[in-house]
């Protein structure tokens, strides 16, 4: 009779992920629509094959439903239900049904999950993996371990980070069994011989893919970090929002339990944090492997849970509902001897748009794509690589607009290395000379920020259209224009720095 109330509760869950706002979503969510867009017109790109362990499970549904945006909305359903339903069976197997239930209730509600749940991001597949697992691990069943260290390999296909950060939970399987897995036992050589076979199979789909030589280039984590912007103290701050009121849970002592077959794994994870040198989606993949062992340990050590489950769940809707959306400030593109409002008012901007996760932020952010989406459909963008920078980072990427128009080209500039911008998200190229299929150069900007510091660098007459928050500067016509945009950006981006 439980396991059908589990695959209820399961499936409600899942459906939770498709009450509006239902976005796009930015970074790796839009670069993951954008794929499968190209892969269903035939021509499959980096980002397909990066991820192809798990992208082929939407691209069958593509194929069926003939609509990647709706193919991935049913996938988010699935994997959210799935990873609830790991966790429900993980929770049983360690307390009882109603102790599972409220846990389960826990990550769903949980703050970051729901906001994480209405966007495409790579963070929900693995939670995916990790209450897959946690469920394996926890039993005592050794071929139950045998798969988990399969999967484990096979977690390489969603990110380098995730992969490394997923070893927290390996730590937790190994404590949960020492007797088993000792250091000169066969069955420990055994488990770390099937994680090999799980990151083979995916080392040698990159092989195929790219050839030998390009195979650490499509792995290695680089990461182009915010200029001036701590993101120690981001993930600092991500962390305590994120799991909010279990950190109690530290201060709770008890005797016994599974607490301290986890702490391996807290210890691993806390570093990741405090550390944190990484973009925001890497501190996102930390957040939701901690969440399911958190809450596992807190229903264990919270005598009351009813109680405290029903104090979790109204803190973290609270937050998700009543929190407002908050404004980057559009001086966030610029370096630091550019900038005319003191760093720390913008870095508090900057932590205020991207790592308060809310309702609020949902619904600015499909606004925001909505309204560029618009802007840019009433314009002939053929052949033209629309400019974006960072002071429009609260809204989209390139990524977002390339799902959106996937014949089109869609550069973000970053800035770092000079004169490169990342056409849709995917690969590099000098933009101050687009190449002979790509003839002209627009620039979407934030509007302020482009009034302030761009608009006064074009030629008299350069066509600018405008929108409630973004600035559409036109250079198609006009190299001069163009050539003074580009250099524009380059003046307020690196200081002394002349373009030839």
């Amino acid at each position: 009779m439980w396991r059908k109330w589990f695959l209820l509760a399961s499936l409600m869950a899942g459906l939770l992920t498709l009450i509006p706002p239902s976005v796009i979503g930015m970074g790796s969510g839009a670069l993951a629509l954008q794929s499968l867009e190209h892969w269903v017109r035939g021509t499959p790109d980096t980002f397909e094959a990066l991820h192809v362990h798990w992208l082929w499970v939407p691209r069958v549904i593509a194929f069926i439903t003939g609509d990647a945006f709706a193919a991935l909305a049913i996938f988010r359903v699935i994997v959210v239900a799935l990873a609830v339903y790991f966790f429900l069976l993980t929770a049983r197997r360690l307390f009882d049904e109603r102790r599972a239930i409220i846990g389960a209730s826990m990550l769903v509600l949980n703050v970051t999950v729901l906001y994480l749940s209405h966007t495409f991001g790579t963070e929900l597949i693995t939670l995916l993996a990790a209450t897959a697992l946690l469920y394996l691990f926890t039993s005592p069943n050794v071929q139950h371990h045998k798969l988990a260290a399969i999967l484990f390999g096979l977690s390489l296909s969603i990110g380098f980070w995730p992969f490394v950060l997923l070893i927290a939970v390996m730590t937790i399987g190994l404590n949960l069994h020492h007797a088993t897995y000792s250091p000169r036992a066969k069955q420990t050589y055994v488990l770390f011989g099937l994680m090999l076979v799980g990151m083979a199979s995916y080392l040698l789909l990159e092989i195929f893919y790219f050839g030998a030589a390009q195979v650490w280039a499509a792995m290695s984590p680089k990461f182009f970090p915010p200029r001036g912007i701590s993101l120690i103290l981001q993930g600092l701050i991500v962390a305590v929002f994120s799991t909010n009121i279990l950190l109690v849970t530290v201060f709770r002592r008890k005797r016994g339990g599974i607490s301290r077959d986890f702490q391996s794994a807290f210890l691993i994870l806390g570093v990741f944090f405090i550390t944190n040198v990484f973009s925001r989606e890497e501190m996102l993949q930390d957040v939701v492997i901690l969440l399911p062992c958190f809450i596992l340990v807190a229903l264990e050590k919270w005598d009351r849970i009813g109680r405290m489950g029903i104090i979790y769940i109204v803190c973290n809707l609270g937050l998700f509902f009543l929190l407002p959306a908050f404004e980057t400030d559009p001086e966030i593109a610029l370096a630091n001897p550019r900038r005319t409002h003191p760093i720390d008012e913008i870095a508090f901007s900057y932590y205020g748009a991207s790592d308060f996760f809310s309702f609020a932020q949902l619904r600015e952010e499909k606004a925001g794509e909505e309204e560029a989406r618009s802007l840019l459909s009433r314009e002939r963008i053929d052949s033209t690589l629309v400019l974006i920078d960072a002071s429009t980072d609260t809204w989209l990427d390139a990524g977002t607009l390339a799902a959106k128009f996937p014949q089109n080209n869609f550069g973000w500039y970053y800035g770092q290395p000079i004169n490169l911008v990342r056409w849709n998200g995917l690969r590099d190229t000098a933009f101050i000379r687009p190449p002979t299929a790509m003839p002209y150069l627009a620039g979407l900007f934030e509007k302020t920020f482009a009034r302030k510091f761009l608009d006064s660098a074009l030629a008299p007459g350069t066509p600018i259209k405008e929108s409630q928050r973004f600035q559409f500067i036109d250079c198609r016509m006009s190299d001069d224009a163009r050539k003074a945009l580009v250099d524009q950006i380059i003046y307020l981006q690196y200081q002394g720095f002349h373009h030839h």
